[in-house]
């Protein structure tokens, strides 16, 4: 029986493997075939974890964002919660030395549908999860703080981010990111963070 650390760190082995070669030769290219021969695993052992490629890349990219940045720290106010939840948006975008990027797997995502949905559902599924936690802290602070209002502005920052570093070549610096925060999100959200109630709410 294989003991939860060895079994921890074939998965880590196969993940480094399938980043390392999106970055050679790019997604499309490649094949669990290739992934098994460099991760030095079996094809039936990365098959009991991913189903395809998609899976595994997907994978990959959710573990190097949460490992980035595991939760957004806790600045003591909104505004700066939202600054760091744009940071780490950014800083997911373009990826880390030697890591995945959503920008370079743009044509995978366009041309992968199962890809495309993961990431979707990845994206959502953190957006949601830093609104609670924004919107969560808010109201600790006194402030009325609507969570799906955070995680729908941060979805806007997503959106924002992605076009700015894909024609700007990069991500947008702190300045940017500061008014992105100043002038769409806070403004997004209202007085207080909360925004102003809709029709029927």
């Amino acid at each position: 029986m294989t003991s939860p650390l060895r079994g921890r760190a074939r998965e880590e082995a196969i993940l480094a493997a399938a980043v390392a070669l999106v970055a050679e030769i790019g997604y499309e290219r490649i094949s669990m075939d290739a992934i098994a021969a460099r991760a030095r695993a079996s094809k039936a052992t990365i098959y009991r974890k991913w189903p395809g490629k998609a899976p595994l890349i997907a994978e990959a990219l959710r573990r190097q964002a949460e490992e980035a940045t595991p939760e957004i720290p806790d600045t003591g106010s909104l505004r700066g919660d939202l600054r760091s939840a744009v940071a780490a948006i950014a800083a997911a975008l373009t990826g880390h030395a030697g890591g995945l990027s959503l920008i370079g797997l743009i044509e995978a995502v366009r041309g992968d549908a199962t890809l495309r949905e993961l990431v979707r559902r990845q994206i959502d599924r953190r957006g949601a999860a830093d609104g609670a936690l924004i919107a969560g802290r808010a109201a600790a602070r006194g402030d009325h703080c609507d969570p799906v209002r955070v995680s729908r502005a941060l979805g806007v920052a997503v959106g924002q981010l992605f076009l700015a570093t894909l024609l700007g070549g990069g991500p947008p610096g702190a300045e940017e990111q500061e008014l992105l925060v100043d002038v769409v999100l806070m403004p997004l959200l209202g007085p207080g963070g909360g925004g102003a109630a809709a029709p029927g709410e």
